[in-house]
């Protein structure tokens, strides 16, 4: 659809496609009486194929699936559009947190009810198609990382749904070798829904309130209204559109808190280099809230335009999480991902270490070349901004926001805590509890 297709009203108008929009659309349309809009920055194409295969990321410099943000440090800072969103872009991994990552959430989050909606998307015949990858899919360098953890930490089974502190086989939202999208799994079966209307290639560049009511959205030169409006367009991108409706931090209307998960790679020069796979099968989870991930290959392999730098091992802080901001400079969006602190550093020192014994270990003789391992001193990112709008002090326990009628968030931005996993299992899973809910209404 386009622009011009945009009606003057909607019971409720979500704003973003992908993770979470494309499973709130869904629900929230399932009532015949409900007339649901879902605007999408994006393109109107749904990804290919092409697009979708694990084995590349198409998130290169002009890419239309991939949205890049300014960064102070010169960081790459990317997240996707279009139908899906960062699930047709992303690397394929679909792990759950681990489930006391949840204890700090608020009332209603109850263990079970969790368990319950990350059921419908990842167990056997779950809406997201996931399943670990197996013995025969690894690449070699993951084979050897696996070969050496599991003679150290516990190993999960691959079929146990909840990582654990120990080796944890990636689980993957996949059909074979293609990502299988929010799109895919939730908005294609709903298109024909008389009651859902879809209006892609349009940006919401605010809100339009009425005191403490927002009351609808700004598109270009249109005012679209609404019952409810419900941002799901990502940590970053719904952070913007509330800093443009001056609706940001409790203290600075201009700026957001948010927090990311920095990381540090231990590259090495490698004398195998196999078929292409996706990027990454396996992970540790330490004790400390670490995540070591194996990288199949040179991140060169998978996004075009990137200077090979060889392949890695990446070491991420997990939980609590770099503190971070969005903030709007010029007329744009400034994302600054933060500075890890003292404690955050030694962490990932001491990871990095373990890293670069496992790499010059004899499991790995014969495929890392001798004196080639090498830390990179960039910390870096690993592109999951949340946090910015967190259950508790920001929005409830349904992503409503705190002192903001017709106003409800359902994405990334409402993570209260950090997860020991990344977040994209669990954002989807938010959303399917959200929805259900609000659909019962």
């Amino acid at each position: 659809m386009t622009l011009g297709d945009l009606p003057a009203t909607a019971d409720v108008v979500i704003v973003g496609a992908g993770s979470a929009g494309c499973v709130v659309a869904e629900r929230l349309s399932r009532n015949p009486d409900r007339t649901v809009l879902l605007i999408e920055r994006g393109s109107s194409e749904w990804p290919t194929e092409a697009v979708r295969d694990l084995r590349g990321l198409p998130i290169a410099l002009g890419s239309p699936y991939a949205v890049p943000h300014e960064e102070p440090s010169g960081l790459a800072v990317v997240r996707g559009r279009g139908f899906g969103g960062s699930s047709s872009v992303n690397g394929g991994y679909f792990l759950r947190w681990h489930a006391d990552d949840f204890a700090d959430w608020p009332a209603g989050w109850r263990i079970d009810e969790i368990g319950s909606s990350y059921a419908e998307l990842d167990a056997r015949g779950g809406t997201m198609s996931v399943s670990p990858f197996a013995d025969g899919e690894l690449a070699e360098v993951t084979a050897r990382f696996e070969s050496y953890w599991s003679g150290i930490v516990p190993v999960r089974p691959p079929d146990d749904a909840w990582p654990i502190v120990g080796l944890n086989r990636v689980r993957s939202n996949r059909d074979g070798m293609m990502r299988r999208t929010a799109a895919e799994a939730y908005l294609r079966d709903a298109l024909g829904r008389t009651n859902l209307t879809i209006c892609a290639d349009a940006e919401v560049a605010g809100l339009r309130r009425s005191g403490a009511q927002v009351t609808g959205v700004v598109v270009g030169d249109t005012v679209v209204g609404a019952g409810e409006v419900v941002l799901c367009a990502g940590a970053i991108g719904t952070a913007v559109i509330l800093l443009r409706s001056g609706l940001g931090g409790p203290t600075d209307r201009d700026v957001l808190a948010v927090r990311e998960h920095r990381e540090v790679l231990v590259h090495y020069r490698s004398r195998v280099d196999g078929p292409p796979t996706a990027l990454l099968q396996s992970v540790v989870h330490t004790a400390d809230d670490l995540e070591i991930r194996c990288y199949s290959s040179d991140m060169a392999r998978y996004i075009k335009g990137l200077p090979p730098v060889g392949p890695a091992i990446g070491v991420a802080a997990m939980r609590p999480g770099t503190r971070g901001t969005v903030r709007m400079a010029g007329g744009g969006p400034i994302v600054d991902l933060g500075v890890v602190d003292v404690a955050e550093a030694a962490r990932l020192d001491r990871g990095v270490a373990t890293v670069a014994d496992m790499l010059r270990s004899p499991v790995f003789a014969d495929i890392v070349e001798p004196g080639s391992v090498a830390v990179d001193p960039v910390v870096r990112t690993s592109q999951h901004a949340w946090g910015s709008m967190p259950m508790g002090p920001r929005t409830d326990e349904l992503g409503a926001v705190v002192g903001v009628r017709g106003l409800r968030i359902v994405d990334g931005s409402i993570l209260p805590t950090a997860g020991r996993s990344g977040p994209h299992a669990t954002i989807m899973m938010v959303a399917c509890r959200i929805a259900d809910v609000l659909a019962g209404r």
